[in-house]
């Protein structure tokens, strides 16, 4: 099980540094070491059973499968219809050089040059992700996204466990979701692992008493709801806070002040160390 030990305020790389690098990449994990304490990341499952690290439903947005569905004799932008070795083949990275999401590249924050070197990245496994967190040392909140039916669900949260158990990599690890159905299918299967509720819009009813029957270690709420005033009364019931996302430096010193555990961000500095932050 996950748990903090000298730093008690995280900060947390948003799918990697992804203001300046492509989210959900491998350069952009590597680019978060020594700038943040945990990385963030989002996992689906492919159509032969892989864990795969991307975050839309869609491959439209993030990846070249548009031009390249044809060559695979796809049919369909949705990941779930795409084996692994299709989806491993495809470039998630190229799109950030075209869309200049975050604007860094014209700023003059993210290097064009490098980043091309760096071309193409592939969508990796989870699996592939693990490893390399584990030999870096370097703490996972692993988001477990929706897919569509319970059956679909359970066969990722399995996935999931089993990938983690494969690497080893069970005490540094968070499992976290918007469907709190499957933190419970993560809790039955296995107890041993961390689990955060997310939550945006407003706050379940009886919010901590939701929370300790639901049986998470943490509460991910949206900066939107993150009520300064509610955020000790939820410390105080032994359960993790940590907000999304917030790259207001202003804000996040707010929050920490507050009481809030973490916050997840899209700007990472340089003076941050994952060593600290679990044992």
């Amino acid at each position: 099980m996950f748990s903090l030990c000298k730093s008690q305020q995280l900060i947390i790389a948003h799918r990697g540094y992804r203001a300046c690098f492509p989210e959900n990449t491998l350069c952009a994990f590597i680019a978060s070491l020594g700038r943040c304490d945990m990385i963030e990341l989002d996992v689906r499952l492919s159509a032969d059973g892989v864990a795969v690290v991307f975050h839309d439903e869609l491959l439209c947005r993030c990846s070249d499968a548009v031009v390249r569905a044809s060559e695979f004799d796809q049919h369909s932008l949705a990941v779930h219809d795409w084996c692994f070795g299709q989806l491993s083949l495809l470039d998630v990275g190229s799109w950030f050089l075209d869309s200049d999401p975050f604007g860094t590249i014209d700023q003059g924050l993210a290097e064009r040059k490098k980043l091309q070197a760096s071309m193409p990245q592939r969508l990796p496994s989870l699996r592939r992700v693990l490893h390399w967190a584990v030999t870096n040392r370097m703490p996972l909140n692993i988001e477990i996204k929706e897919m569509g039916t319970p059956q679909h669900n359970e066969a990722l949260v399995a996935e999931v466990v089993h990938d983690i158990s494969v690497t080893a990599a069970e005490r540094q690890v968070v499992l976290s979701s918007f469907n709190h159905d499957i933190l419970r299918m993560c809790r039955w299967l296995a107890p041993h692992l961390s689990t955060a509720a997310l939550q945006e819009r407003e706050h379940p009813p009886d919010l901590i008493l939701y929370l300790q029957k639901l049986g998470v270690d943490a509460y991910h709420p949206a900066d939107g709801i993150a009520d300064l005033d509610l955020i000790p009364l939820i410390r105080s019931a032994g359960i993790w806070v940590n907000v999304f996302t917030v790259n207001d430096t202003a804000r996040q010193k707010q929050l920490f002040k507050a009481g809030a555990t973490g916050i997840f961000t899209d700007y990472l500095e340089t003076n941050r160390s994952a060593d600290s932050t679990f044992c």
